[in-house]
């Protein structure tokens, strides 16, 4: 926050006001999208409701019981695109009147987009099943999460009512990259012909980086002055940790029944990694903990075979707990500025729809697919703590503003799946949204 004084006297009048900083800095006010979605183009193009059917080589990270689902030794590959804007407070006056000079010209809140598009290979799996003993092992390697986020906020005016003069939030650049990639080794197990479970270890690598710098201004009004740096926030983190995750498959009949109508049931548990990194605000130092959200999905896969077609519709809710994020994360951006108290971030229910309509006299086996799911926000919300001080209240009125753009979207996703020959399968799935679009390819090569 910059402040404006002018100075009054009795025999001289000062033309000029100086700026004072009263803030500090800090990436609370950037909001981090974390988003927990099942790797592969089948499931993407599913909605992501692929709990309960988890039948092809993505199914040791999905739910590890559906390998049983397999027959053959497989080899999956995905390429995966995703484009995604993020919302940040830019610039603009929140409250006092407009001075229509240099920077302070619009009246209300601008916010900007902070961009994060990325195009690689996230998932990659071997499936080596044991059909005639009942157990099936993989192998896998999943990018969990990325972000890549860069702004840069030129800063707020504001103004209290019981205060004469205007006050200007420092200008912030920021960047954060955080890339967690999980390796895994995934069993299931056929206890009857209804009942498969899974287990799978998996080993999660961290990497964090983050960097938030305040800058001065030329002049109260002026533009950012990049030359003078204020004040600088870093977070760095490169660390791993093993978690496990725990699968059940159950069926009201025999699950190799295919020929007529059939409901599979599945649950899945993956608990979220821990990991450590450091902060550094000035010459502090801070050992802190960066927590994955634990998820929790239970799904419903129902199969409906007719003469040359075949219609699959997959349900799913999921419970994520983004809280997690909370202890020490979310309050380790928020104690330099002094809001640490009145941050918070809830849990997330996702539900989730797919329909499978495969063509099976038709030449390659098209399968087309459609899906929907909402995304609950899980973005970090403001409770102001309304005080009376003029300092205060200009705190609640900026983070209030700043961490007011979370929201529930709803997810439309499609895709179709074609089978060249019996050991080459390929996948494509589209998801999209208002805030982001995501594209997926997978081939799957089964060695008989």
């Amino acid at each position: 926050m910059r402040r404006l004084i002018q100075p009054l006297a009795s025999a001289v009048f000062l033309a000029t006001v100086l700026p004072v900083s009263a803030g500090a800095q800090t990436s609370i006010q950037i909001p981090l999208q974390f988003d927990l979605i099942n790797p592969g183009a089948k499931s993407l193009a599913l909605g992501g409701a692929f709990a309960g059917l988890a039948d092809d080589a993505t199914a040791g990270f999905a739910n590890p019981a559906g390998l049983r689902e397999l027959g053959t030794t497989e080899v999956s590959v995905e390429a995966r695109g995703r484009w995604l804007t993020t919302p940040f407070l830019q610039r603009g006056r929140l409250s006092g009147a407009v001075q229509n000079e240099f920077t302070d010209v619009i009246a209300g809140p601008v916010f900007g987009e902070s961009t994060d598009n990325s195009v690689r290979l996230p998932f990659i799996s071997v499936v080596l099943p044991k059909p005639e003993r009942g157990w099936a092992v993989a192998a896998f390697r999943h990018e969990l999460a990325r972000v890549d986020q860069r702004s840069f906020a030129e800063g707020v005016f504001q103004q209290d009512p019981s205060e004469i003069t205007s006050r200007r939030e420092q200008p912030q650049q920021g960047t954060r990259r955080i890339a967690i990639t999980s390796y895994g080794v995934a069993g299931a197990l056929e206890l009857n012909p209804r009942v498969a479970v899974g287990v799978t270890l998996n080993v999660h690598t961290l990497r964090l980086f983050s960097d938030f710098r305040r800058f001065g201004t030329i002049g109260f009004l002026g533009p950012p002055n990049l030359s003078e740096e204020r004040g600088r926030s870093t977070q760095t983190g490169k660390d791993a940790t093993a978690t496990p995750t725990f699968g059940v498959r159950a069926c009201l009949k025999r699950c190799d029944d295919r020929q007529t109508t059939s409901a599979r049931f599945g649950f899945v548990y993956r608990h979220g990694a821990t990991f450590s990194y450091e902060t550094q605000s000035g010459p502090n130092f801070r050992e802190n903990r960066f927590r994955v959200p634990n998820v929790a999905a239970l799904g419903l896969a129902i199969e409906v075979p007719r003469p040359g077609r075949r219609l699959l519709i997959s349900s799913e809710i999921k419970r994520a707990t983004y809280s997690r994020l909370m202890e020490d994360f979310i309050v380790d951006q928020a104690v330099d500025f002094g809001v640490e108290n009145n941050v918070r971030i809830e849990d997330g229910i996702e539900l989730r729809a797919g329909v499978q309509y495969t063509i099976e006299t038709a030449a390659w086996l098209p399968r087309l697919r459609a899906g929907i799911w909402s995304d609950p926000d899980h973005t970090v919300k403001y409770t102001p703590a309304g005080a009376d001080h003029p300092e205060l209240r200009v705190k609640d009125e900026l983070m209030s503003v700043a961490l007011s753009t979370g929201k529930r979207e709803t997810h439309y996703t499609a895709g179709v799946g074609l089978t060249f020959a019996p050991a080459l399968e390929w996948n494509f799935g589209a998801d999209f949204a208002a805030s982001t679009t995501t594209i997926s390819t997978s081939i799957i090569y089964r060695l008989r």
